[in-house]
């Protein structure tokens, strides 16, 4: 029999333990709070403070532009920029006040980094410059990852590479004139994808599977891999590009596996696996509506298949879920 301590803490094997009468009730207690299964009034002021700030930064920014839009014709068009200059400058000094090592001091930097868009938009605004929306979400991101360099704010960085991914976008259509999943956008969605990917990677394992910046760049490039391989399978043809598509759609999970054994991260080898569940089904969905053009027919057979996937995968699932999930 094995030893009912080994493993990590979790409040599952706690539940176990009590239910065993290892841990009697205040024993049970302690231990739930010391893994979090517990929340104190302390976490959850920590908790509640931690997301009132940030959610209070976020409003108090967009009411400062709704301010200025709901008094568009009061001012006059330097005194708009004027308004969102002083905004963004006392946001940023109230930063440096308050200090940076205080979450209300990164919050205030924070502000001050959102809104230099809104500036940037007044100013093209104002003067005219001609500018593509492209270019001012670059500048805006830039000036966003100058400000979480300064604040060493997780929401900063997150902030800027959600701004980079829509300059990647908004380039791909004004600059290039194409859309992601034609050339030569192709390219830049790709190239994208890849660089999200790789830095979500290199994030998960320097610095674990809870690392904030690491789950969203994940998030993005999983998506955006994920649709460029669903409409590489179901496009007619193959062109050079949707071919180069549908590989890299395919390395992405083939990488997350290896990865998730050897970093023992099950949570990307769920993802990995889900990845390719769902071209499958794209693929299954092509073969039986536009191959053999099934119709009320090809629903049954598509229930069928997605029935044997989720059998398969949930005894994979079963097979390979870590020990410490287990309950005895």
């Amino acid at each position: 029999m094995s030893d009912p301590l080994a493993g990590p803490p979790i409040a599952v094997r706690l539940h176990a333990l009590a239910s065993a009468g290892v841990l009697d009730p205040a024993a049970f207690e302690r231990a739930r709070e010391l893994v979090g299964g517990t929340p104190t009034v302390d976490a959850w002021y920590r908790f509640a403070r931690f997301h009132l700030i940030i959610l209070g930064t976020v409003l108090a920014v967009a009411g400062a532009i709704f301010f200025v839009a709901a008094n568009w014709d009061v001012f006059t068009p330097h005194a708009r920029i004027g308004l969102a200059a002083a905004a963004m400058a006392a946001a940023t000094l109230a930063g440096g006040w308050i200090g940076l090592d205080k979450l209300s001091g990164r919050a205030a930097g924070l502000a001050g980094g959102l809104l230099f868009g809104p500036l940037l938009a007044l100013v093209g605004q104002v003067y005219q410059t001609g500018a593509d929306a492209f270019e001012l979400f670059l500048a805006w991101a830039v000036v966003l990852a100058g400000y979480a360099l300064a604040t060493r704010f997780v929401g900063a960085w997150i902030t800027a590479l959600l701004l980079a991914v829509i300059t990647i976008y908004l380039w791909i259509g004004q600059a290039l004139g194409s859309h992601p999943f034609d050339t030569p956008g192709l390219w830049g969605s790709l190239a994208g994808a890849a660089a999200l990917s790789a830095l979500a990677l290199h994030r998960r394992v320097h610095r674990g599977p809870s690392d904030a910046i690491g789950l969203v760049a994940l998030t993005l490039g999983w998506c955006i891999t994920f649709a460029h391989g669903a409409v590489a399978i179901s496009i007619d043809g193959w062109p050079f590009g949707q071919v180069i598509a549908l590989l890299l759609a395919l390395a992405l999970p083939a990488v997350l596996l290896q990865l998730g054994r050897r970093l023992d991260d099950f949570g990307l080898e769920r993802l990995a696996v889900a990845h390719l569940f769902g071209l499958l089904t794209v693929a299954e969905g092509k073969l039986v509506f536009d191959v053999l053009d099934a119709e009320i027919g090809g629903l049954l057979i598509m229930g069928l298949l997605l029935s044997v996937q989720g059998y398969v995968g949930g005894e994979w699932f079963r097979a390979r879920r870590p020990r410490e999930e287990d309950v005895s």
